[in-house]
């Protein structure tokens, strides 16, 4: 008896049902959470656009905080946030992001660099911001 003999005598047809659902369920929430590369970075603050970053040149940029100076380090495609007097660094352990439509925000500092792509990722209804903290 081979394998496949093995596995058609244990498996009942609901059972096969179960698995061919699952596999359909994997694939849709695989496609929904890929990402397609951003192009550029959107750094505003209070909610007006200071300065727009090419994510494929390496650099470090510099933007005037509420707080003081903020640092922006592009490299590799990805962008993140170099905070230097906010109360929790909430910004800062953000980490990277490189997909079009993520964003990181230091609410003290009043800065958010926002990833522009093509195909912006979906997140949630009407695909905006999943959380904001302080």
């Amino acid at each position: 008896m081979t394998p496949l003999d093995l596995f058609r005598r244990a498996v009942t047809p609901a059972d096969r049902w179960l698995m061919g659902v699952s596999a359909v369920t994997i694939l849709v929430f695989a496609m929904r959470t890929v990402t397609t590369p951003g192009k550029s970075a959107i750094v505003s603050r209070d909610n007006r656009p200071v300065l727009r970053l090419a994510l494929d040149t390496d650099a470090k940029h510099e933007v005037a905080g509420r707080l003081g100076p903020v640092v922006v380090q592009v490299e590799g495609g990805r962008v993140r946030l170099l905070e230097h007097r906010s109360p929790r660094m909430i910004g800062t352990r953000a980490g990277w992001i490189q997909g079009a439509g993520r964003a990181i925000a230091c609410v003290p500092c009043g800065i958010v660099i926002r990833v522009e792509g093509e195909n912006p990722t979906p997140s949630g209804e009407g695909g905006g911001f999943d959380a904001i903290s302080e």
